[in-house]
């Protein structure tokens, strides 16, 4: 354990879920505003995309300023950002100010996301650290279900749904404060930069690539496929909701099966799972079997970012681990920057079907990946319990 309590999860966990919450309210929030300003799909979605490009750019930076300014100085920093910014975008409501402001609180989300997975990997033992990093998903996963749900509180109108977020992150940073929470012991990195990383942990930071793809083409396009396949808005709209359904389900038993067996196995079985959901969701989408589908899809391909988390945590410790972290965080961001704008091209190919058919394609591809890195993605001696 490190010297680090246990009672460390409950504000951490607790922190990063407030911050889902501000996450997930953000992105329909700002482009509901957009849209009010007649633009283009196109420059809609280019603004939204500039905090994966935020999360991409700045994460690798994460190790370097942790060095520097502590792990409880960082988290408050950006959480300080993250409450001025999302105050600011009220103030200077264009579309250009904007995408600088969405911009860094891409990197700042992603600064938190890092430490605190860091923090949590160092808690966990080999035992229960899948576990552990499950709850950790299953509470993230919640937050950014609830997100949405605020607007119908709050509306889009005026300032009641800036300050609601802003009043989260200040919360999360008074929690912060004075939980009297016990940052671990970093130490140094070994460096080397993301490309180390992938190099050693190809199928971990693969993993995070993958979902980072699944998880933005999802949530960004799955209601317009449910439109086309003659659900009415209403219903579509609820297929996100029986996906975060399963994300939070799922993620508990998923850290269990990566505590048992083989993680390598277990993200397998995950990218199967996400093979076997997107071809039963073009074949079963006029059938009621499509909200099962959807309920056990989402749980499993979320997990392959649990499982990544876990695979990482065996690997490194201190600064290298949140070096690893920022790499999986990158490569996530990488995935949630490129994969709109592919399965969009999928989609006009074969409409609407090119959705799940793409969705699909990415895990077939993860799997032979999976096949060719096995050896190499997980030392022998990384861990106990591998067998």
């Amino acid at each position: 354990m490190s010297g680090i309590n246990r009672r460390d999860l409950i504000p951490i966990i607790g922190m990063i879920s407030v911050v889902g919450i501000v996450f997930g309210l953000t992105g329909p929030l700002l482009n509901l505003l957009l849209e009010r300003q007649d633009l283009t799909t196109r420059a809609i979605g280019l603004n939204g995309s500039m905090t994966a490009l935020g999360t991409l750019v700045i994460t690798p930076l994460v190790p370097k300023i942790l060095a520097r300014l502590g792990t409880t100085n960082f988290m408050q920093a950006c959480l300080a950002l993250i409450m001025c910014l999302f105050l600011l975008m009220k103030v200077w409501p264009s579309y250009e100010s904007w995408l600088v402001m969405r911009f860094v609180m891409g990197g700042a989300i992603a600064g938190l996301f890092v430490v605190s997975e860091t923090w949590i990997n160092m808690i966990a033992t080999n035992q229960n650290r899948g576990r552990i990093l499950g709850i950790y998903a299953a509470c993230l996963s919640a937050g950014f279900g609830s997100g949405p749900l605020l607007i119908e509180f709050t509306g889009i109108d005026g300032w009641a749904p800036f300050i609601a977020g802003a009043g989260l992150i200040l919360v999360a940073m008074i929690v912060l404060k004075i939980s009297n929470t016990t940052p671990p012991v970093l130490g140094h990195s070994e460096g080397g930069g993301v490309l180390r990383f992938l190099k050693a942990s190809p199928l971990a930071i693969g993993a995070g690539l993958l979902y980072g793809a699944l998880e933005t083409g999802i949530f960004g396009l799955m209601p317009v496929f449910g439109v086309r396949i003659g659900l009415t808005e209403a219903t579509a709209a609820q297929m996100l909701t029986a996906i975060a359904i399963g994300n939070i389900i799922f993620q508990f038993p998923i850290g269990w099966m990566a505590d048992k067996f083989d993680p390598r196995k277990v993200l397998g079985f995950c990218a199967a799972c996400g093979v076997l959901g997107g071809l039963s969701l073009a074949t079963l989408s006029d059938s009621v079997n499509i909200w099962p589908i959807l309920i056990l899809w989402g749980g499993t391909i979320t997990g392959l970012y649990t499982v990544g988390l876990t695979i990482l945590g065996r690997q490194y410790g201190g600064l290298s681990l949140a070096g690893a972290n920022a790499a999986l965080v990158s490569a996530y961001g990488l995935g949630a920057l490129v994969s709109p704008t592919t399965l969009g091209i999928s989609m006009d190919i074969n409409d609407p079907y090119g959705l799940p058919y793409a969705l699909a394609a990415m895990c077939v591809v993860y799997l032979i990946a999976l096949g060719a890195y096995w050896q190499k993605s997980l030392p022998q001696n990384a861990s106990p319990g591998l067998d």
